[in-house]
């Protein structure tokens, strides 16, 4: 297994196999102050699998942490179910398309923050982001 890529949206889902995103690719959110709340966010995930792989359970992490390396309380494990596909030849892989919707995140501070995907406790990527606050008009 290996990620083809990763990145955030406002908004993504996954329907009949296929990727559905709104607002996606940005690296940069924008608060009025901080701490913020951001209320909604998507982090895309594009596995691909090889054959045998297929009818296995594969173990993902997620977890958040900031710039300088301290988790925060966002760690969700899970399994990627790969089922069997007539689709695919021996010897080819598939593109598998995943999606993590996160609500209500809390950024105590304007800075780099950053998601780290893995399996088997190894780093598969690192979508990294900043949280700015707006600069005042007044």
């Amino acid at each position: 297994m290996r990620l083809a890529a990763a990145f955030l949206a406002d908004s993504a889902q996954v329907q009949g196999g296929k990727l559905y995103v709104l607002g996606g690719g940005f690296s940069t959110i924008t608060v009025r102050k901080v701490p913020a709340v951001h209320r909604q966010m998507s982090l895309v995930l594009l596995v691909e699998v090889e054959t045998d792989e297929w009818g296995q359970d594969l173990d993902l992490g997620i977890k958040l942490v900031d710039e300088d390396g301290k988790q925060l309380g966002v760690d969700a494990k899970g399994k990627l179910r790969v089922g069997e596909s007539i689709k695919v030849r021996p010897g080819d892989s598939a593109t598998l398309p995943m999606v993590s919707n996160f609500v209500n995140m809390a950024f105590p501070e304007a800075k780099g923050y950053g998601f780290i995907v893995t399996h088997d406790e190894s780093e598969l990527a690192r979508v990294r982001f900043r949280v700015i606050e707006a600069r005042s008009t007044r």
